[in-house]
């Protein structure tokens, strides 16, 4: 349009015929669908099942723009409207202000900027590449092996499923890469491995965290008390054991490649084109690995596993906390690879800063996913839990609906541990109360958690995979979800089974 006036190019850009039609009939459905939400009263929202309709509204929006920040953005102000009506910029305000000023958010921010720095520092050193070629020469180029081992580190590392993510991302995409495979089937290995096994582990960030809210409930004594109801639970996450199952035969090519991740392969394969990847191939990306410098030609594969055991002993000795781990590990490997004369300070000071700008745009993602956790709290959405185990008429179908219900609301939005925090404490009042199989139904409640941290195309846990492998979040929700489906199906008939059997 050639024409400076403000006014002109308004007039122009807003017409509809201007406007690509499939955004007009997006954006008009948007409007619609908010005039609806201000219109609907707060004491008819509060506690009810209207808390998730602007969630089927996000899930509309990045279904068609394939655009993962703005459909939780716009998503989360349609959640405002709905509670806080003309005082939604307001309350959506106050609420960013509070998950900033939080000191485990400020933490976990933290976390993921200084291991973004470390991972790009890992690049720059030729560490990775060392990795890579040390694998390659003593395997050999198999996809089965590496896919198979990425899942077995995942798994092994999951003490911290962030952690384990992005280290194994870091770790095994240049491996992908070398054999010319799908960084895509390596984010659906990763990302399913990392989560569900850390919820098996008592000791695992997940695990850790669920011992807790089963401990706050009014009914358990202790935390003793809590680990032993947990370690009863264990056998009866059907999910993870289902989907981390699918995941490794995968790995090992005997669940074939469906759907998009077929896709994924054909053009690797044929076209050499990585889908998804954050880069289209045109450019090489800043982190990457030089091979002319001279500094970093000889590399020893050390430099990558000295810097991940180091953030694993830290995570272990700090009491799982991740800041103190990374910020322990952001100095041990700036020593490490400085006194090799890998870098120099300068050069490693900016590995830790172009690690910050990389990670922005998901932790970002991350800070406004706990704001709409904030108003969703605030609606009632402790009250809703409650009101559905109420309305369930048998006792032996509790295991089967709230697997089934809770895993439809998180594929919409994974709350993730606020899902817990407001769940397990009155699950354990009121199973115990109608003689309920309790360790079945944390069992369910805690799958249905994990299907929605794998399957939901905004949760944390993807953005984070995504990022690791180099990989677009929406592609990898498409590739990763007919897998997350196959395995969600069947530990809803496993719970609907048991709960008849048990």
């Amino acid at each position: 349009m050639e024409t400076a006036n403000i006014f002109k190019r308004i007039g122009y850009c807003m017409n509809p015929k201007h406007i690509d039609k499939k955004m007009v009939k997006l954006w008009t459905f948007w409007i619609i669908l908010n005039v609806i939400l201000w219109l609907i009263p707060q004491s008819v929202t509060k506690g009810s099942i209207l808390i998730f309709v602007p969630l089927a509204g996000l899930f509309v929006y990045a279904l068609v723009t394939k655009d993962v920040m703005s459909s939780l953005l716009m998503g989360t102000l349609s959640m405002y409207i709905l509670w806080y009506k003309g005082g939604f910029l307001n309350g959506f305000m106050k609420d960013t202000l509070s998950s900033l000023a939080d000191s485990e958010n400020i933490e976990m921010y933290m976390s993921f900027f200084l291991c973004g720095g470390i991972i790009i520092a890992m690049k720059r050193s030729g560490a990775t590449n060392a990795f890579t070629n040390f694998v390659t020469s003593h395997f050999g180029k198999s996809e089965k092996a590496i896919l198979a081992t990425s899942g077995i580190y995942a798994g092994a590392t999951s003490i911290d499923d962030y952690v384990s993510a992005l280290t194994a991302g870091a770790a095994f995409s240049p491996l992908v890469d070398a054999i010319q495979k799908p960084r895509l089937a390596l984010a659906y290995v990763v990302r399913t491995l990392s989560i569900n096994v850390s919820e098996l582990l008592p000791v695992g960030a997940w695990g850790y965290f669920v011992v807790y809210q089963i401990a706050a409930a009014k009914n358990v004594p202790n935390r003793a008390a809590a680990t032993h109801i947990f370690i009863q639970t264990i056998p009866f996450m059907f999910y993870a054991i289902v989907a981390c199952v699918i995941a490794m035969l995968f790995a090992v090519g005997v669940v074939p490649k469906i759907g998009k991740m077929k896709e994924a392969y054909r053009m690797i394969e044929e076209d050499g084109v990585q889908m998804g990847a954050l880069t289209d191939g045109s450019e090489s990306e800043e982190e990457d690995y030089d091979p002319d410098n001279p500094r970093t030609k000889y590399c020893s594969v050390l430099n990558l596993v000295l810097p991940i055991v180091c953030i694993v002993v830290a995570l272990i000795a700090s009491g799982l906390d991740c800041f103190v781990a990374f910020m322990v590990a952001t100095v041990f490997t700036g020593v490490l690879y400085v006194c090799q004369g890998l870098f120099t300070i300068q050069e490693y000071v900016q590995c830790i800063v172009d690690g910050f700008i990389d990670m922005c745009d998901m932790v970002i993602i991350l800070m406004i996913g706990y704001i709409m956790q904030n108003v969703m709290y605030s609606m009632g959405m402790e009250a809703f839990v409650h009101s559905v185990l109420g309305g369930i008429p048998m006792v032996n179908l509790i295991p089967f609906i709230l697997f089934v219900f809770f895993s439809l609301t998180e594929y919409l939005y994974s709350l993730n541990y606020t899902l817990y925090q407001i769940a397990i404490p009155v699950l354990m009042v009121v199973l115990t109360k109608i003689g309920a199989n309790v360790p079945l139904c944390l069992g369910a409640l805690i799958s249905a958690g994990l299907f929605g941290a794998n399957a939901c195309v905004v949760s944390d846990l993807g953005v984070i995979s995504a990022r690791a492998c180099r990989v677009k979040i929406y592609e990898q929700y498409e590739t990763s979800l007919p897998y997350f489906i196959i395995a969600d199906a069947i530990s809803a008939v496993l719970y609907l089974i048991a709960g008849f059997v048990l």
